[in-house]
């Protein structure tokens, strides 16, 4: 894939993503901007989507994958789901994962 396709797909993508997370404003605040102007200029072409901003991003609840295989998508949480993961502390999100993490046989991540 050239560099015009990767950046069109990545702007689509990112686009996607912000669809899901419940618009632009909300994936930037997600992101740890104060609103969606950051992620507007990625997705306008204005600024670069980075490999950072796709890890980032890809770190996300409900966006493993997002940048690579349309698949995961399927799989994706929900917004509301996402949304209330968002509103809470970092200790419940970690203690919500070792759960889902144990119901799946995977290591637990540590506190």
């Amino acid at each position: 894939m050239d560099k015009d396709a990767v950046d069109t797909f990545r702007r689509e993508r990112l686009a996607a993503l912000a669809d899901h997370m419940g618009g632009r404003a909300a994936l930037g605040r997600a992101l740890g901007y104060k609103d969606g102007g950051y992620v507007n200029h990625m997705i306008s072409g204005i600024r670069p989507i980075t490999e950072k901003t796709i890890v980032l991003c890809e770190q996300l609840p409900g966006a493993t994958g997002w940048f690579s295989d349309t698949k995961f998508q399927e799989r994706a949480l929900s917004r509301e789901v996402v949304a209330a993961i968002a509103k809470l502390e970092p200790a419940e999100v970690r203690r919500i994962e070792n759960l889902l993490r144990g119901m799946l046989d995977l290591p637990q991540t540590r506190a």
